[in-house]
């Protein structure tokens, strides 16, 4: 889980408050946009100096407003962009694609025992810790002591943000230089939040740091993930990742960082990073953190292409729930931090009052006026968008009501105004004491939120509103009422959130589709979280008992019914009301007069791990630059033959620009890999069984894996036939070889078989059409060449497939050889798309705003138009644009 404002992993899967500066309304204001200070990214380039045979220095370059980092402590990491830097540069165990599946990382295999606690996990052995200082150095190496010394040291500190993550756990331990075994107390329900969470750290730097919550070794990790931190960055402006030249990805995985840098750019204004979006000024190949109006009218250039991602932002109007007793404990047991805070103990332990201020909050409102519909209806604490999310029926929520809730505070005694006269109408209503006739328990409440999203604004004015209607009195910090709530910077709500020192807000957590239901999400409201990541203070044994059970039970089902149970207890008490699940708002462009020209950015909403705030380098390898598109892979058929005898792997490859292609082979049976300039390679299995062959294809950058299976079987009195596919494509345009419309193309392939079999070929051309060849009376072992001539009479890719047979039966006697032909329209302005499926379309928004939704925005939000007007010279005096950049060092 993670919370903005304060994904992670998860958004990811952990949590993080997002930090965030405050942005204006553009559907109220227009703000100019000031010349921006940059540098260029051919000035990156030109410090490289590469040669023309070199790649050129590339740079994806991303706007966001509003968000920072503080720490790349990863045990003291709460704000997305710190969620981001530290599961960049670290590795973990295992890790999740962008699909959000979960993927081999520092373990490349691992098995789990019978009695489902014991893990063994294998680590790859080409992994080092990359110091930013140094990148190219290699003397530390990753191994099975920092695995277990990491794993130890987040156990050992229950001030780490990470602790909830190694409570299940008995025991970590070294079996051998990369093996590591971990045990689990019981059968672990959450072991992927885990494996994913805890990053590998350099015990040579940790060992020695006193405390690792307050305190870190180095002012920069130093981790062994695909990126490292250029120390150039400045985390409250700009964020720069460089390519790690040591990651161990590129060979275990195929996984590299296209980018040779990728820079995060922190606008102070949503207006300036917009109008900059558009313009190309500073060449920003993506935005993000999108106010919902800019999102929706600001955003129209056909080369952009906008993404509304139903991520798991999780809208919380939090109620703190600290009681003074509870509080004067934590500090007695150490947790200092919460003696400077202090709240309001009628919220804290009434639940009528809170029940009262759930009935005061429209949320279909604050999704239509606030978010311009691009949020859904909220109830309980874990998304919609994840498979575990209770949802309460309509006939047991909350209804928004506030002469109702008005009523049932009357009816509890609040029917007084500040005098002690009888006034069920006042605002803010209070209670009279018995014995004095005073007024007392005024249901007066500071009400905050933070500046890290433009909609939280708009939406607190109107719950400040309605809890009026309702005899709550809202102020902000000093205790006016007017506006009614207070709007403060990130890092203050930082130290308020530590300190437990508010009465009510509106923030958020964000969490992912794949957040475990209780490690990622619901831990949050345990009492242990208290410290750590609680933000209301809730504690309830009961519900704490029940978050036990989940983590030790396996059986979905009956998880199933625990976690519903939490999540209605908390719906139930009222201290954290949900009043919203916001989509998640990106612009890319893929256009060369904007940014760089980064193609293939994937479709985010059925790839939520390719997004850019997904704390995970997955985006850095899913994209390519216009100039070099990876190699294609467009078939790798399994290979069905007899040991003892040379077995034909082939696979279907091409590089779109034409270059020369590698392919190194692992054939799986423990020999030597094998490095060839052909696709396809002979090999032979002494022994039967079954194998994972992997092929790794490079062009002169991009390495692309594929892998299929080899069945091989006991050789019989009859060995299968062998068969190789010959074709030359009439044309090249562009380094592409293709066929056109209408032109004959011929195809061969040379087969021979050990006893001089007859053999039958049968041509499949991809188009409908067929034809088929016999050969007779042959030489044992003898080739001979069978050729068919064919015209495609449309455009197109067409998978040609070629199976040759001596009709005998066993492993291999069936040989199937494929093709992918690319056929142009004569003539031709270019070639149609390239093999094997295309990439599935980015979600692509083009909303309008009613007049009618806009008016009522800003009738509804008056007080904070007029805010806004006070703060126009402010803003416009620190609308400079993002920070002067320091041009990157040379790449290593």
């Amino acid at each position: 889980m993670r919370e903005e404002g304060g994904s992670n992993p998860v958004g990811l899967v952990r949590c993080t408050r997002v930090a965030a500066m405050a942005v204006a309304l553009v559907i109220i204001f227009s703000i100019l946009a000031s010349v921006m200070l940059f540098v260029p990214r051919t000035a990156a380039a030109s410090v490289s100096s590469p040669s023309p045979s070199q790649a050129p220095f590339r740079s994806l370059r991303i706007g966001v407003t509003a968000l920072t980092a503080v720490t790349v402590n990863p045990n003291a990491i709460t704000l997305l962009m710190e969620f981001v830097v530290v599961y960049n540069v670290y590795s973990t165990l295992v890790t999740r694609d962008g699909s959000y599946k979960i993927a081999p990382d520092l373990a490349f295999a691992w098995e789990v025992a019978p009695d489902n606690v014991t893990w063994t996990f294998h680590l790859v052995q080409n992994a080092y810790f990359t110091d930013p200082t140094n990148p190219t150095d290699r003397s530390h190496p990753v191994t099975a002591d920092d695995v277990v010394f990491s794993y130890n040291l987040v156990a050992t500190n229950s001030g780490s943000v990470l602790n909830s993550y190694t409570t299940q756990l008995a025991s970590v331990t070294k079996v051998d230089t990369y093996t590591v075994q971990i045990v689990t107390k019981a059968p672990f329900a959450a072991m992927d939040s885990t494996l994913t969470a805890i990053p590998i750290l350099p015990q040579y730097l940790w060992a020695d740091v006193r405390n690792p919550v307050t305190q870190q070794p180095t002012p920069y990790p130093v981790g062994s993930g695909a990126m490292y931190l250029d120390p150039n960055s400045d985390l409250a402006s700009t964020i720069i990742f460089r390519r790690n030249p040591n990651y161990y990805g590129v060979d275990a995985y195929c996984r590299i960082s296209r980018p040779d840098e990728v820079r995060f750019l922190m606008f102070t204004s949503s207006t300036t990073m917009v109008n900059d979006f558009n313009a190309g000024t500073s060449e920003l190949d993506a935005i993000f953190n999108i106010p919902v109006a800019s999102f929706l009218t600001a955003l129209d250039d056909p080369r952009i292409t906008r993404m509304s991602v139903p991520g798991g932002f999780v809208g919380e109007f939090a109620i703190n729930v600290m009681t003074d007793a509870q509080r004067d404990a934590l500090v007695a047991a150490g947790f200092t931090q919460f003696r400077t805070g202090n709240n309001n103990q009628v919220l804290a332990t009434n639940q009528v009052v809170r029940k009262a201020i759930a009935m005061s909050i429209d949320r279909q409102a604050i999704v239509d006026f606030a978010y311009l519909g691009l949020a859904t209806v909220g109830d309980t604490l874990i998304p919609a968008s994840n498979p575990w999310h209770l949802d309460i029926p309509a006939a047991e929520e909350y209804p928004f009501d506030t002469a109702a809730a008005r009523q049932m505070l009357n009816d509890a005694g609040w029917q007084y105004d500040s005098t002690g006269t009888l006034n069920p109408g006042a605002t803010p209503l209070y209670q009279k004491n018995a014995t004095t006739g005073a007024a007392e328990n005024g249901l007066i409440f500071r009400l905050y939120t933070p500046d890290s999203q433009a909609e939280f604004e708009p939406a607190v004015a109107l719950i400040s509103a309605w809890l009026r209607q309702s005899g709550f009195q809202p102020t902000d910090e000093r205790g006016n009422p007017s506006p009614g709530y207070e709007v403060k910077p990130v890092n203050q709500m930082n130290s308020i959130w530590k300190a437990l020192d508010y009465d009510v807000w509106l923030w958020d957590w964000i969490f992912s589709a794949v957040s475990d239901p209780s490690l990622d999400i619901l831990q949050v409201q345990t009492t242990e979280a208290i410290g750590p990541t609680s933000d209301n203070g809730y504690s309830n044994a009961t519900y704490d008992a029940l978050y036990n059970e989940s983590l030790v039970t396996v059986d979905e089902k009956q998880r199933r019914q625990l976690t519903d149970e939490m999540q209605r207890m908390l719906y139930d008490y009222a201290s954290y009301i949900i009043p919203y699940y916001a989509n998640d708002r990106y612009a890319v462009t893929s256009a060369q007069d904007l940014g760089y020209g980064w193609e293939n950015w994937g479709n985010w909403t059925k790839s939520p791990g390719l997004v850019l705030d997904s704390d995970l380098p997955n985006l850095w390898f899913q994209v390519h630059p216009y100039d070099n598109p990876p190699p294609v892979v467009s078939a790798f058929p399994s290979v069905d033959f007899v040991a003892g005898s040379p077995a034909a792997v082939s696979v279907v490859a091409l590089d779109p620009t034409g270059e020369p292609l590698t392919f190194t082979w692992d054939f799986g049976d423990g020999t030597a890999s094998e490095t060839t300039t052909t696709s396809s390679v002979p090999h032979t299995y002494a022994q039967p069984g079954q194998y994972t062959i992997k092929v790794q294809v490079k062009d002169s950058e991009w390495p692309v894996c594929a892998t299929t299976t080899a069945t091989i079987s006991v050789a019989g009195a009859n060995l299968p036939p062998s068969a190789a596919l010959a074709y030359e494509l009439p044309a090249v345009t562009g380094g592409i070889s293709h066929g056109w419309v209408n032109e004959s193309i011929t195809f061969s392939v040379t087969v021979s078989d050990p006893e001089g079999d007859p053999l039958f070929v049968a041509w499949n051309f991809g188009d409908g059409t067929s034809a088929t060849n016999l050969t007779s009376g042959a030489t044992p072992d003898t080739p001979k060449v069978v050729s068919q001539a064919h015209v495609y009479s449309e455009s197109g890719n067409f998978t040609l497939t070629v199976t040759v047979t001596d009709n005998q039966t066993g492993a291999g006697h069936v040989q199937t050889k494929t093709a992918v032909i690319p056929i142009w329209e004569t003539p031709t302005a270019g070639p149609p798309p390239g093999p094997g499926p295309a990439p599935a379309a980015n979600p692509w928004l083009n909303y309008g705003v009613p007049i009618a939704i806009a008016l009522a925005i800003i009738l509804g939000v008056a007080a904070v138009a007029l805010r806004r007007r006070r703060m126009a010279k402010e803003e416009k005096r620190q609308e400079e644009g993002p920070p002067r950049e320091q041009p990157p060092p040379p790449a290593p």
